[in-house]
């Protein structure tokens, strides 16, 4: 009997997943892995506290973990900022059909990912992601984010932000560009 899909799937959360997550990084963007630093690339300040690093691990029957998913999230003022969500090109379609469907029926790893976040990273009062995919603005959506009126920014509030300073807080994050 194969075990069920929740007692070989996990989500953890790191402050620095690059032992964990970097060759599927790379696998999946050709990129190096968005190791937790000061000066990362965007202008706005990324001090490694600020940074959270969501990997999900998937342990196969021969009891090998697998690093199957990864999203970064970087604190920033009262947000915080998604990117680099990537799931295992592969890993679908050697799983189990049992926990393929289970999987799927839960919205796939890049969902459950986005979930895990949104209930881990509770102290800001939203969560922003900066989408140009289609599959991914697909997946974004169904777990709760909503487009912005500023192209490929999306967002998920938490309740109480009043809608005078959710346009800030959108305006200001659009103008950091990609992240």
């Amino acid at each position: 009997m194969v075990s069920s899909f929740d007692t070989r799937f996990r989500i953890e959360c790191f402050a620095d997943a690059s032992a964990h997550a970097r060759d599927l990084f790379n696998e999946c963007f050709g990129a190096s892995f968005p190791i937790p630093r000061d000066d990362s690339g965007l202008p706005i300040a990324t001090p490694p506290a600020n940074w959270r690093q969501y990997v999900a691990f998937y342990n196969w029957p021969d009891e090998r973990r697998e690093a199957v998913g990864f999203c970064n999230w970087i604190r920033h003022g009262r947000v915080y900022l998604g990117g680099g969500m990537c799931v295992s090109p592969t890993f679908y379609r050697r799983m189990p059909r049992e926990h393929w469907q289970a999987c799927r029926d839960r919205g796939g790893v890049a969902q459950l990912l986005l979930e895990a976040a949104f209930g881990g990273l509770t102290d800001a009062d939203a969560w922003f992601g900066y989408c140009g995919d289609r599959k991914a603005y697909v997946v974004d959506t169904r777990a709760g984010m909503v487009p912005t009126r500023h192209p490929n920014v999306l967002v998920k509030w938490r309740p109480g932000v009043a809608d005078a300073e959710k346009a800030a807080i959108e305006d200001a994050v659009a103008a950091i560009g990609p992240f």
